[in-house]
């Protein structure tokens, strides 16, 4: 015989139901808008950068990550974060409300530590820099493959970074780091497979300690942030002989922090101007600057290349 139920007995029976129910995936909240809003991620944390007064400050974006995450860029095609997490790696999108969406990485070799990155301004991958083996890799954002593009180990002197920044300028697109030991500033073209790693001398920051954010803005500058004492500077003209750089902005010393921004928009900070106090060697000949420049490079090296591996002692981004 067919009962029928009640609407108050339906209604039990549907309570039942959805306390058995598996919990629904948290959804991945909305792109972030492209703007002059620089972020961080410190340790699972990530954050807004505001600047009053020459102090950077930080406001929380949503909820921490169960995990810390790094090597981070944001992508001006789609407008969401992309960094990894973990060994073996995930790539994480991350949401303009801090939610994640988290994918497991394959082909990239284990151990790893990734550091350093930023997203390819085509918008198909991230490159990144894992610290255990110096290498550089590419990672497809749909597919989540990573491969191997080169290693920062081939500069001279060898290099070691805490996050970098991909500028394109006429087509050609450079990612822009500077060293953990020595501050100068370290390059290389992403699309290159294998890359060719430059260091140019004329660039020091922050020698002794990562220097863990790296923004790049719409005029083709950097912003960077030294991570032992919170001090922010600008790097006009990265891609010159002499770049100029000031020192725009302070705040809290943040170690395990990782940094990125809109490269479409201008930046948040004070533009350097030739006529302020300036930290990099101006006023000089690039014939003369490039003829210092190999000789601090030939000195160097023979240093760098004995103490490389005690590197590792220094905390990263």
């Amino acid at each position: 015989m067919n009962r029928i139920l009640s609407p108050r007995s339906l209604a039990a029976l549907a309570v039942c139901a959805s306390a058995f129910a598996p919990a629904p995936a948290h959804a991945l909240g909305a792109a972030f808008t492209c703007s002059a809003v620089t972020y961080q991620v410190v340790g699972a944390q990530l954050k807004i950068g505001s600047v009053d007064n020459n102090v950077l400050s930080y406001t929380n974006v949503g909820a921490a990550h169960t995990g810390s995450y790094n090597a981070g860029g944001y992508n001006t095609v789609d407008n969401f974060i992309y960094a990894l997490s973990g060994s073996p790696a995930n790539l994480l999108k991350v949401a303009s409300d801090g939610t994640v969406e988290s994918n497991a990485v394959t082909g990239v070799t284990t151990p790893h530590t990734f550091v350093a990155g930023d997203v390819s301004t085509d918008g198909q991958s991230l490159i990144a820099y894992n610290m255990n083996d110096d290498k550089v890799w590419s990672i497809d954002l749909d597919t989540f493959v990573g491969t191997e593009i080169g290693s920062l180990a081939t500069a001279m002197p060898p290099a070691d970074v805490g996050d970098f920044a991909i500028v394109t300028d006429g087509g050609e697109s450079t990612a822009y780091g500077f060293d953990t030991e020595t501050g100068m500033l370290v390059y290389f073209d992403p699309t290159e497979n294998p890359i060719t790693v430059n260091v140019n001398p004329q660039v020091e920051i922050g020698a002794g300690g990562a220097k863990g954010a790296v923004w790049a803005d719409s005029s083709g500058n950097l912003t960077v942030f030294v991570n032992a004492t919170g001090d922010v500077y600008s790097v006009k003209n990265p891609s010159a002989v002499s770049p100029v750089v000031k020192k725009v902005a302070s705040g809290a010393t943040a170690a395990g922090n990782d940094g990125m921004k809109c490269a479409l928009a201008a930046s948040a900070f004070t533009d350097p101007d030739e006529s302020d106090e300036e930290l990099a060697t101006t006023g000089v000949s690039p014939v003369a600057l490039s003829l210092i420049g190999a000789t601090s490079l030939a000195l160097f090296a023979i240093g760098k290349a004995v103490r490389r591996t005690r590197r590792r002692d220094y905390p990263h981004a």
